[in-house]
């Protein structure tokens, strides 16, 4: 069995000890000086050429490994980092923990650490005004309730959470309009998905176009406009589909059910009544086929046709008028 030629233990395939090793070798190398790259306005550091989203500390370690380097006998298993100084910027312990010749071994040195500003790729294209796609957000014949926009605004925010350390992953402008509002997106793709997941919760339908922005190396660069029109019913409003009457049940889907309690699946709805403009009344008398209620804007008894729902004299419901004839709502239909 070979044996160390300084302390006599045994050795395996080294010609020292794990121990007499590390005393009288180099086991890793590192700069004396470390300088971490840090964008000014966002707080994202560089490393290995990606900007991302993480601590200091973390940018640190991540930042050591990325340029340590350490003979092929020690099996690195941890990295420690200590400050020695007060603030970010100072001298720092680092020690390495691993195994060599399956002993457990440490080393370290002091290092001192420097931080850099530069402004990355998302920030300069953000304050420069940079856009790929514009996401048009109107409402079909109507127009666009705060309720939905603070929706709408929580999908991007969403959206773009997800995709923090993407660099092209901001808004440029906002632009407020009569007739709905423009997002104005660094990432077409972004602006993609923004548009979809619109339609998917709120409901509508996206046209896509594209004109040529300019050329880069020979090739055509494109700006994309999807526009995003959200259905010109909402839930709880009032239509009329293939000359039946109905109570929007879910503006996402597009579906209804008739007075009658049958669900059916909008395809060309009229509306009859906004939810807000409906009237509440009560019903004064009911058989089988009619009810009795006040009328909504004359407060006269008149005669509906009874929907297929639980009515007594005394209920409460919802009224409208459409072409001269009094719509009676359920409440459970709302």
């Amino acid at each position: 069995m070979k044996r160390c030629p300084i302390c006599g233990k045994p050795v395996e395939s080294l010609d020292l000890c794990p121990e007499c090793y590390v005393e009288r070798r180099k086991v890793f190398e590192l700069d004396d000086v470390v300088t971490l790259i840090r964008c000014p306005r966002c707080g994202f550091f560089k490393i290995s050429g990606r900007w991302r989203d993480i601590a200091f500390e973390d940018a640190l370690v991540d930042v050591i490994l990325s340029r340590i380097r350490v003979v092929p006998e020690f099996e690195v298993e941890g990295v420690s980092v200590t400050p020695l100084t007060r603030g970010e910027v100072g001298r720092y312990a680092v020690s390495l923990r691993g195994r060599i010749e399956d002993e457990d071994v440490e080393v370290g040195k002091v290092i001192e650490v420097r931080v850099s500003s530069e402004v990355c790729g998302r920030c300069s294209r953000e304050a420069g005004g940079y856009y790929e796609a514009i996401v048009q957000v109107r409402a079909e014949d109507r127009e666009i309730e705060e309720e939905e926009m603070e929706k709408v605004r929580e999908i991007i925010e969403r959206i773009l959470d997800r995709e923090r350390e993407n660099q092209k992953a901001f808004i440029s402008k906002v632009v407020e309009r009569k007739e709905g509002v423009d997002f104005y997106f660094g990432d077409r793709n972004i602006g993609r998905k923004v548009s979809r997941t619109i339609v998917e919760e709120l409901g509508g339908r996206i046209t896509e176009s594209r004109k040529i922005h300019t050329r880069r190396d020979g090739r055509d660069v494109y700006r994309f406009t999807y526009a995003v029109r959200l259905p010109k019913y909402r839930r709880g409003d009032v239509v009329r589909e293939n000359g039946r009457v109905c109570v929007v049940t879910s503006q996402r889907l597009g579906k209804a059910v008739t007075l009658d309690g049958e669900t059916v699946k909008l395809k060309d709805p009229k509306v009859i009544a906004r939810r807000e403009e409906m009237v509440e009344s009560v019903v004064v008398n009911c058989d089988e086929f009619v009810v009795e209620v006040l009328h909504p804007r004359t407060q006269e008894v008149v005669q509906a046709r009874r929907p297929r729902a639980r009515l007594s004299p005394g209920d409460t419901v919802f009224v409208v008028e459409s072409e001269g004839e009094v719509l009676v709502i359920p409440k459970e239909l709302l």
